[in-house]
């Protein structure tokens, strides 16, 4: 059986939850102080613990419980796979654990899904290192701690990628808990950091920066300023999650003085299968596993669109050129030549155009002599005539 615990109860499963600290959520959503939800096998006296909070799903505890395990597996499909979340439009599940004998629950867990992997690492800075950030500023910018004037748009252009409410419950409970800086450039947002939660004298942050206006060091020094804050206001440390994958994300942090606490991985499944196929895909095309890529990109372009959750539909045309690289790429990576310059095609004629990135990748060498080749950078060259630059992937070609 599985049963949610009130509130009041929360400290009866912090001894289970004690191994997973560092992911400060846990602490803070005990704590009372960030939303969340937590489902045990016993009331009285918990021996297991699953965790639902903004910040991810976290499971402690004994993993030989094959009953909760089962019953978690139907809350996952029955609940929060239909949108029952404490994060709103969650897409997918990803489900951090301690002990590591989780591993081999986690297919019981996600049964009606394969699960998949996610690496990602954890940062803690202690230290201030860029103490002049605000004579780093490019002109026209500044920035500023983020009050109520900035959160409701008063005389300010804010994206609504600023969200304190998701994390907090409200604007006035992140103003007195939590705190945040953005950059500005005039009266616009361009850059972002608030913190996901704090705990005693810990805290965790996030940050974003508009597309327009990446590669200008702005997410560093919008970093360093509130690190400089939090450090300088009591706090201990400030922590931040990435993924593994993530190099902009790892480059800013180290950039910013943060250090490596520890890497670790979480299992994870998308609620609508179709999109569950397309992030297998992904995976698989992460780690170099490209006959496996292929096979799952072909099940999810086979899949009827109705199939697809709006918001994917909907971004999906955006992201067609993409997904066509990767399948190119991966043919090529096996020896399928013809089939790669035709997936390549179809993803210079659904807008990748990334020819100085192209022309470096060792898995398309064997073409370089070739007349489709040739013809496939030509296209590629009037189309950047026509549209002018086009930034170079930051990271893989791998969201």
């Amino acid at each position: 059986m599985i049963h949610e615990l009130k509130k009041t109860d929360y400290s009866k499963v912090q001894k289970l939850f004690d191994e997973l600290q560092w992911n400060l959520i846990t602490k803070a959503v005990i704590e009372g102080t960030s939303p969340g939800r937590i489902y045990v096998d016993s009331i009285e006296n918990p021996r297991t613990a699953f965790m639902c909070t903004v910040e991810g799903y976290y499971i402690a505890g004994n993993a030989c419980n094959d009953e909760f395990n089962r019953s978690l597996n139907r809350l996952i499909f029955e609940r929060l796979f239909t949108g029952d979340t404490v994060r709103k439009d969650e897409t997918d599940l990803a489900i951090g654990f301690y002990p590591d004998s989780w591993k081999s629950k986690m297919p019981t867990i996600f049964q009606g899904r394969v699960p998949l992997t996610t690496g990602r690492r954890h940062y803690v800075c202690t230290e201030v290192i860029i103490k002049d950030w605000k004579k780093k500023l490019p002109p026209g910018f500044g920035i500023r701690r983020i009050d109520e004037d900035i959160l409701k748009g008063r005389g300010f252009e804010i994206p609504e990628q600023i969200d304190v409410e998701t994390n907090w419950g409200s604007i006035s409970d992140f103003l007195q808990k939590g705190f945040g800086f953005c950059t500005l450039h005039g009266k616009k947002a361009v850059s972002w950091s608030t913190t996901d939660c704090v705990s005693g004298n810990r805290c965790e942050i996030g940050i974003y920066t508009h597309e327009d206006h990446r590669r200008q060091g702005l997410a560093t020094l919008t970093t360093a300023a509130i690190v400089d804050y939090a450090l300088s206001y009591g706090f201990s440390s400030v922590g931040w999650h990435c993924e593994e994958y993530n190099l902009p994300s790892i480059k800013t942090a180290e950039k910013a003085g943060f250090k490596l606490e520890r890497k670790y991985i979480q299992y994870y499944a998308c609620a609508n299968e179709a999109f569950h196929l397309e992030e297998t895909a992904q995976f698989y095309f992460r780690a170099k596993r490209y006959k496996e890529a292929i096979e799952s990109y072909e099940k999810f372009f086979a899949t009827p669109k109705e199939k697809l959750p709006d918001w994917f539909r909907k971004i999906l045309p955006q992201e067609l050129g993409v997904h066509y690289f990767r399948i190119a790429l991966s043919k090529a990576a096996i020896g399928e030549n013809k089939e790669a310059l035709k997936y390549l095609e179809k993803a210079v004629d659904n807008g990748w155009l990334h020819i100085d990135f192209l022309k470096n990748c060792k898995e398309f060498e064997s073409m370089h002599r070739t007349l489709a080749w040739n013809s496939i950078l030509t296209k590629i060259g009037k189309k950047l005539d026509t549209r002018g630059n086009v930034a170079e992937p930051e990271t893989s070609p791998a969201r």
